[in-house]
């Protein structure tokens, strides 16, 4: 799917699709907002199968992939494989989730998403093209966090079947690269206003007794793009949040309040070791059972 590029690329993948059957080449609509979300949309409107399989450019597939999870499908919403990390060589891949409780419900998963401890990669899934047309596919607004936004509103549709199948090891390998470590500020700044773009969302459209598992995206946010997050941001959050005092503050853990106060009191300067060293601590004795 070209996106509007303004180089040989879309050239090379016809004179590619044109020597092999099996691929198809096109290119997003000029009605259609720009961006990946769209042509992943306008692509499964193209699909003439049953199932999809979402892949991004710099991550890979084992050679057996297709065929070893083809194997288990049977009449699921969405099947979750085993993916691995790598930066180098795929032999050297580790688990994208070390430990995954493989029989949790999806509503368990479904908050594991939204507190922002990601169990699975876009490529561990396949999924039903009906399904993934009923939840209304990927959101185009969103450039950020579009996964994660997928799958909440997957897993919270009403009778999903969902299957984990772990059997083979990895079938999907998902690439950690330099240019996802080295961020400048102005992508900092970037990658925070989809992440109150997503967390906006999300306020409209969970139930308030839900909304409260996102306080471990807003602790993401704050303490990973501290160096851009700025008091405007936080008064967002409490505003979401509802955190006035009072009796609906119980809604959230006690960790993520205080470390709310605490950053609006105390933590107003950016400090990398500070940074990491609060976000391990929340993450190690704030909440961490998803039900």
């Amino acid at each position: 799917m070209d996106d509007g590029s303004t180089d040989n690329s879309l050239k090379l993948a016809k004179a590619f699709a044109s020597e092999d059957a099996r691929f198809k080449c096109f290119t997003r609509p000029s009605e259609l907002p720009k961006g990946a979300n769209s042509c992943r949309n306008f692509g499964v409107e193209k699909c003439r199968g049953s199932h999809l399989l979402f892949l991004d450019a710099d991550d890979l597939l084992s050679s057996k992939c297709l065929e070893l999870r083809e194997c288990k499908i049977r009449n699921e919403d969405l099947v979750v494989f085993s993916t691995a990390h790598f930066t180098g060589d795929i032999k050297d891949g580790f688990p994208f989730f070390s430990n995954l409780d493989l029989d949790l419900t999806s509503i368990e998963y479904r908050n594991m998403f939204l507190d922002y401890v990601i169990p699975w990669h876009g490529s561990s899934g396949i999924w039903s093209k009906r399904f993934f047309v009923e939840i209304g596919g990927f959101d185009p607004e969103l450039l950020r966090f579009q996964d994660v936004d997928l799958h909440v509103r997957a897993l919270n549709a009403k009778g999903i079947s969902l299957k984990l199948d772990y059997s083979d090891g990895f079938t999907s390998f998902y690439r950690k690269s330099l240019y996802h470590q080295k961020v400048t500020l102005e992508k900092r700044r970037f990658i925070l206003n989809q992440g109150m773009l997503y967390a906006s969302k999300m306020k409209r459209e969970l139930d308030s007794k839900d909304y409260r598992w996102l306080e471990g995206l807003f602790v993401y946010l704050l303490f990973r793009f501290e160096e851009v997050f700025d008091q405007k941001d936080l008064q967002k959050i409490q505003e979401w949040c509802d955190l006035t005092g009072g009796e609906k503050d119980v809604a959230f853990s006690s960790e993520f309040i205080f470390m709310m106060k605490m950053y609006k009191s105390i933590l107003t300067k950016p400090n990398r070791l500070r940074k990491y060293a609060s976000y391990f601590l929340y993450r190690k004795y704030g909440k961490n059972k998803y039900n």
